[in-house]
């Protein structure tokens, strides 16, 4: 695997987590539409922390912001101090800001039109959820404030997606395809590592070299008419399929880590493949049965998740390309110093993984769907 910067880890996660809120505000909307502002309300107190041509960010309006933040996105409060991925969401509001200013009349009306039906669930989402609703007024965060937070969004969603064409559909569905497969595979797992469940530490099971001899070993004995149900139990390492012959069935490929989708796609049918690695160690695997759909066979989720991909070109597009003509200049008061540099480290450690987490999540948009049919060792 190839390793990215921290900095470009932060950047990428930043922009993901984004996808993952405004993903949650395309919904259809129903009923008239109020005027919520892409303006938050009494923000102007505190230093100047960002400037860029169109405009500053105040202390005050980035506090506003990330309290907005860590409340859709919880996960992320132990990090959102730290300073280089503090800058980052930064940015990711700047664009967002501008993005949001560019959308057309058109795209207004329906973010409008979406934000209402957005915020009413957001309210009755705090009824049913004291704690959540604890947070949110501990946090001082409005109803209002609520509404532009998501009108930014999903302003800047529509406005991304209306650049998307047939062309640009027909591109990103050729790439993702994989996920969107319907396969029925039979594998038996070699691990090389495994968690433990007391301490949470990783330990060494096999290296490499041993866990591939044993997956070779399997292979042979298949090769020669062994029985999947006998060796799965006697050799598979993955716990949900070891006991039914290492069987997965109608599952969509998009609840699959890469290695193990692209093998379903890409693997002869009802042939032993030859051993092949992922990060859970070695697999051997039969396709039984696979079914890859045009994109015009896609449920409007799926077609949604395809859209979005073709609009994430754009959104880097965007931060690649046009935010440096913007001169963005990002003055954060500098953090306290703290004697748990550790901590920070250990935060820091955990955003990246984040950001490898959420990458997958984005690239592998039939997550959802097939989440029901995968276990433990393809995920």
């Amino acid at each position: 695997m190839f390793q990215r910067t921290r900095k470009s880890a932060w950047r990428r996660s930043a922009l993901l987590i984004a996808s993952a809120v405004l993903a949650m505000t395309m919904l259809a909307a129903c009923g008239g539409s109020k005027e919520h502002s892409l303006e938050f309300k009494n923000v102007s107190g505190g230093d100047v922390v960002a400037t860029y041509k169109d405009g500053q960010v105040t202390q005050d309006e980035l506090d506003k912001y990330l309290d907005l933040y860590v409340l859709a996105q919880p996960a992320y409060a132990s990090v959102v101090e730290i300073p280089e991925f503090k800058e980052m969401i930064v940015e990711q509001y700047v664009a967002y800001k501008i993005l949001s200013s560019q959308a057309s009349e058109e795209s207004m009306k329906e973010a409008q039109k979406q934000v209402d039906e957005q915020i009413e669930q957001y309210k009755e989402y705090k009824k049913s959820d004291e704690t959540f609703a604890a947070e949110v007024k501990n946090r001082k965060v409005s109803d209002e404030d609520m509404a532009t937070f998501l009108l930014l969004n999903t302003a800047a969603v529509l406005h991304i997606n209306s650049k998307v064409t047939d062309e640009d559909l027909a591109a990103a569905y050729e790439s993702t395809k994989a996920d969107y497969g319907v396969y029925t595979v039979r594998h038996i797992l070699v691990k090389t590592t495994e968690q433990d469940t007391a301490t949470g530490e990783t330990k060494e099971l096999r290296t490499d070299e041993e866990a591939l001899a044993r997956a070779k070993e399997v292979k042979a004995k298949l090769d020669a008419g062994g029985d999947w149900n006998a060796l799965a139990k006697e050799y598979s390492d993955d716990p949900g399929s070891k006991d039914k012959g290492g069987l997965y069935e109608n599952a969509v490929g998009g609840s699959w880590v890469e290695s193990f989708k692209q093998a379903a796609f890409e693997q002869e049918l009802n042939v032993v493949g030859e051993p092949f690695q992922s990060e859970h160690g070695y697999h051997v695997m039969k396709v039984e049965k696979r079914e890859i759909k045009t994109l015009d066979q896609l449920t409007d989720e799926q077609k949604e998740q395809v859209k979005n991909t073709a609009a994430y070109t754009y959104m880097e597009k965007f931060m690649t390309d046009e935010m440096p003509k913007q001169e963005l200049k990002v003055t954060l008061p500098e953090p306290e110093p703290t004697d748990d540099a550790a901590t920070e480290d250990g935060a820091a450690g955990n955003a990246e993984g984040d950001a490898a987490a959420e990458e997958g999540a984005a690239n592998d948009g039939a997550a959802n769907e097939g989440a029901a049919n995968g276990t433990n060792a393809a995920k």
